[in-house]
């Protein structure tokens, strides 16, 4: 079943766009790790040993519509208001930070997709090219993001719809949360967040004719190139998108 994400007019600058339920610093850090209204950050646990077949709805699993709650009509507005679409590969996934309140509340986890690009397909202003690689914050599931990380299927074909990079201010967190450093490899590495929860699209592992919208728990038939801009897939239903205003 399809997770509803917010809808909100997508009519804004870059950066703009993102609805923080969480201090910015923190928020921009995490991207997304706060939780939803009424979940529990503990509740949700992922296997070691996944098969090919759950591979898909591990990825479904993942979701910020907590924090970014931007979505757009189509994928050519999408694109024009990225800072870069690219197409890529997801070798990996690194364990980001885990970060709790002064007192020792779990307040999130994050992932970093690890991402080859090998096609820029449109470039707002970035300095991305073919050869780079980007390192795309997402949430973690469960506290444990390492756990997740090692789970989650890699060598995944993507299309990512980027905002521009995080500068260090905007990494920077407050004093009164407390940060437990992820692998060690994800630390000082670039963030790239997405732009709106429609712009991150990977290929089904275990099906090459599906693609997969991970933040808005999505799925239809079709091809990658299907989900660029201007293409014919953009993972809204026909309710969603009658609640896109403009």
């Amino acid at each position: 079943m399809m997770k509803t994400a917010p809808i909100m007019n997508a009519q804004r600058s870059r950066r703009s766009h993102v609805s923080l339920i969480l201090v910015p610093a923190l928020a921009l850090l995490l991207t997304s790790c706060a939780t939803a209204p009424g979940t529990d950050p503990a509740a949700a646990s992922v296997t070691q040993d996944a098969t090919q077949s759950d591979a898909a709805e591990m990825l479904l699993s993942l979701d910020i519509s907590a924090v970014s709650t931007i979505v757009f009509q189509n994928t050519t507005d999408l694109g024009h208001r990225s800072a870069a679409v690219v197409t890529g590969t997801v070798h990996r996934w690194l364990a980001g930070d885990k970060v709790t309140t002064a007192t020792g509340t779990p307040v999130g986890a994050a992932l970093l997709a690890e991402v080859e690009v090998i096609e820029v397909t449109e470039n707002g202003g970035s300095p991305l090219q073919p050869g780079d690689i980007v390192y795309i914050p997402v949430t973690s599931p469960s506290l444990d993001p390492q756990e997740v990380a090692d789970a989650l299927p890699r060598d995944l074909d993507v299309v990512a719809y980027l905002d521009d990079a995080l500068t260090d201010e905007e990494l920077q967190i407050s004093e009164e949360y407390r940060v437990e450093p992820g692998d060690a490899e994800a630390a000082g590495k670039p963030r790239w967040p997405l732009l709106s929860p429609q712009g991150f699209i990977v290929t089904n592992p275990s099906d090459p004719g599906e693609q997969l919208w991970p933040f808005l728990g999505a799925r239809a038939a079709g091809k990658l190139t299907d989900v660029l801009p201007g293409g014919r897939l953009d993972g809204l239903t026909e309710e969603q998108r009658k609640l896109v205003i403009g």
